[in-house]
């Protein structure tokens, strides 16, 4: 059901617009359809706030303008800064944030390799991939990092998504 919830949040953060009861009324009625969750969308010229519970576990997305860092990531996973943050998903388990830096792909990712060892976390995994950058790190036992840097638009966008517990 968690994976369920992140795929359907980073569906909903491909909406635009501005929101009316009318429209928030219907993303919420299909977020009930697809997964079974009770949510309360807020669509603005801000961007999108999705908060919900569903068999207990609490999920929140937000995007544009009115994305928000949740309150409890990862204080060892650094995000990047300079940086804008244009999504921020939260699900029982884990965390996906999106930024976007002026700052060149390669600048971005070596950052973010000495800063995540520095954190104590251990290296399994650095691929580039046609200037796309992917790493992806453990620490403890279930803690899984995984972080893409590639250009977007002029722009570098970076996603850092975090397992906070082992997945079944």
């Amino acid at each position: 059901m968690k994976r369920v919830y992140l795929c359907l949040c980073c569906f909903l953060l491909l909406l635009n617009g501005c929101g009316n009861s009318v429209e928030e009324k219907a993303v919420e009625k299909k977020i009930e359809k697809e997964t079974g969750a009770k949510a309360t969308v807020d669509l603005s010229d801000q961007g999108m706030k999705i908060t919900g519970a569903s068999e207990g576990e609490k999920f929140s997305v937000t995007t544009g303008e009115a994305t928000e860092i949740p309150k409890d990531f990862p204080e060892d996973v650094p995000l990047y800064q300079p940086s804008r943050a244009v999504s921020a998903v939260e699900v029982a388990g884990g965390y996906s944030v999106t930024l976007t830096t002026p700052d060149a792909v390669d600048k971005v990712a070596a950052n973010y390799k000495e800063q995540m060892t520095a954190q104590g976390w251990a290296e399994q995994a650095s691929m580039n991939m046609g200037g796309q950058n992917v790493l992806v790190y453990g620490k403890g036992e279930g803690r899984v990092a995984n972080i893409a840097v590639m250009p977007v638009e002029g722009e570098t966008t970076i996603t850092v998504t975090v397992a906070t517990e082992q997945q079944n």
